[in-house]
């Protein structure tokens, strides 16, 4: 019967056993199911990265390329231009196995990696051509904005790859879910199986505990059997004991003879120990030096420490050095093309006047007494004309002389009435008037002659271009904000056509209207006064309505 119990319980186990296999298998696979539909959604979500970084490259070359054509400096294309060649061949061969595998259709993908390539040439072209010193013929290739097709290609691009892998994500999101509620129902269906095994292997165990105690009373009855044996044992020792103690008085002689081998010994020791304690100084000396040497090492790190902490600040140093270099750079290329236009424009300015200098002296030798008044009143013209040309050089020059930038206090409202007091005559003529409103910063560190300069020209160009049939209105408004003072002059003039002049409106000897006498002088003056002053000018207008100019000075 208890054999039967047994062989019942052997197989129950065995069937749970192989239930764990089983559900040890299936949970082995359900994970392969996870970890194949994981690496899936991996796999997606980098094939949107790459699409998207195709979008990116583009653009990265494309501010690459236009800031090379504007400032001609190649350090602003090299490296942004070398970063996308390999971005783009990197993300287009991964989409191309990725894709290939997922089993996306490729007719977009080439076309796009040829509109890419190709455009990757022309941009290389454009930076040969700025090599080439090919400035014009590069800006208009520049302004051919070949890059916006090939960008919204790559963007549409990207957009269907998202979607597609959105799909393929949330079918492999899917499956991952579907193998964690399998794999959860295999563990209930085992919970179940398991455990009316378990209680009856715990209505076994009680059994098994009865019997056990049986067995441990007759293992009692055995012990008092036992303890019957071992005093007849006891008596059996006790007479083995008095043999083994005449034993040990023979031993007792022998152990004599060995003390005295001992006292060799000893003497022996004491050598030795005389021995130790000198390899112990020596230890206590080594010990010492080996002090000295981590003080010395501890000496040498904080030494170590120092230099680095040096090398640091010199990185820095350096570092902040090459940025002021670098700003410095970029000025002395800003006053060598303003060397250079002012150059052309001096000699085209001073050609007219000398030429007819030139003619008239070579005709006076030729003429009738009565006509050389004539020529010598056409030659003094010619003189004046060529006196104003110098005079406006001049004003030039000394706008732009860095030694005359010594900034003071200047009082808005006194310069404002500097400029009133000169203009009294046009103000008084043309009935104009002139309204201020300083809110704050009324006294501010600059240079007075630039700031009545700027006022002068602004206000006076006010007066000189009104409606004939309209009173001039002039505002002069100022106010400070966190980083700049900003002063405001509208009027209610003719206004400029910005559409037509507005890149030109700043130029030396531009005009735009010819009924009133004028240089074009002033505005040029006003820019580079405000540029000197390290800021800046901006103008708003409508014909027919006026005109405001806002110029921001720093604090």
């Amino acid at each position: 019967m208890q054999s039967r119990k047994g062989n019942r319980i052997y197989f129950i186990v065995g069937i749970v056993t192989v239930l764990m296999l089983i559900n040890i298998f299936l949970i082995r696979e359900n994970g392969k199911t996870i970890k194949e539909n994981q690496e899936i959604i991996d796999t997606a979500q980098k094939v949107v990265i790459n699409a998207e970084e195709i979008v990116q490259t583009l653009h990265l070359l494309d501010v690459g390329i236009r800031g090379y054509a504007i400032t001609g400096n190649l350090e602003m294309y090299q490296s942004p231009a070398d970063s996308a060649r390999q971005r783009k061949n990197k993300a287009f061969n991964y989409l191309k196995q990725t894709l290939e595998n997922q089993a996306f259709p490729l007719d977009d993908f080439s076309d796009l990696k040829n509109l890419t390539d190709e455009y990757f040439n022309f941009v290389g072209n454009i930076s040969k051509e700025i090599q080439d010193n090919n400035f014009l013929k590069a800006q208009a290739m520049v302004a051919e904005d070949r890059g916006y097709p090939v960008w919204l290609k790559a963007k549409n691009f990207s957009n269907e790859v998202t979607v597609f892998e959105n799909k393929i994500e949330a079918t492999a999101n899917e499956e991952f879910q579907t193998a964690i509620q399998t794999s959860f129902w295999l563990q209930i269906f085992l919970f179940l199986i398991a455990m009316p095994t378990l209680i009856y292997s715990a209505i076994y165990s009680t059994k098994t505990i009865s019997l056990s105690n049986k067995l441990r009373k007759a293992e009692s009855d055995k012990a008092n059997i036992l303890e019957n044996q071992k005093e007849t044992l006891e008596r059996l020792v006790r007479k083995r004991t008095d043999e083994i103690l005449a034993q040990n008085e023979e031993i007792r002689a022998q152990n004599e003879e060995i003390s005295s081998q001992n006292d060799v010994i000893m003497l022996h020791n004491e050598e030795m120990s005389n021995q130790q304690a000198l390899i112990e100084e020596k230890n206590e000396e080594l010990t010492t030096q080996n002090e000295i040497l981590n003080k010395a090492k501890v000496t040498i790190e904080k030494q170590q420490k120092l230099l680095e902490l040096r090398n640091e600040e010199l990185t820095e140093e350096v570092a902040r050095q090459n940025e002021d270099l670098r700003k410095t750079n970029l000025e002395l290329v800003d006053q060598i093309n303003k060397l250079e236009q002012f150059g052309y424009i001096v000699s085209h300015n001073l050609r007219a006047p000398t030429a007819r200098l030139l003619g008239l002296g070579n005709l006076i030798d030729k003429t009738k007494e009565g006509e050389r008044e004539k020529i010598i009143q056409l030659m003094i013209q010619s003189s004046h004309e060529l006196h104003e040309v110098i005079d406006d050089m001049g004003k030039i020059l000394l706008v732009q002389k860095p030694g005359s930038k010594k900034l003071v206090k200047v009082d808005l409202a006194k310069s404002l009435q500097k400029v009133r007091d000169i203009l009294a005559h046009e103000i008084e003529r043309t009935s104009a008037e002139i309204k201020g409103n300083i809110k704050s910063e009324k006294v501010i560190k600059s240079l007075p002659l630039y700031i009545e300069s700027i006022l002068y020209n602004l206000i006076s160009n006010a007066i000189k271009y009104h409606q004939k049939n309209r009173k001039p209105i002039i505002v002069f408004n100022s106010y400070s904000t966190e980083e700049n003072v900003v002063i405001e002059i509208s009027d209610n003039g003719m206004g400029i056509d910005l559409n037509n002049y507005g890149e030109k409106l700043f130029g030396l000897y531009k005009r735009f209207h010819f009924h009133v006498e004028g240089k074009g002088l002033g505005l040029y003056l006003v820019k580079s006064q405000v540029e000197a002053l390290g800021g800046k000018i901006e103008v708003q207008s409508q014909l027919g309505k006026g005109t405001k100019f806002t110029v921001y000075l720093h604090k």
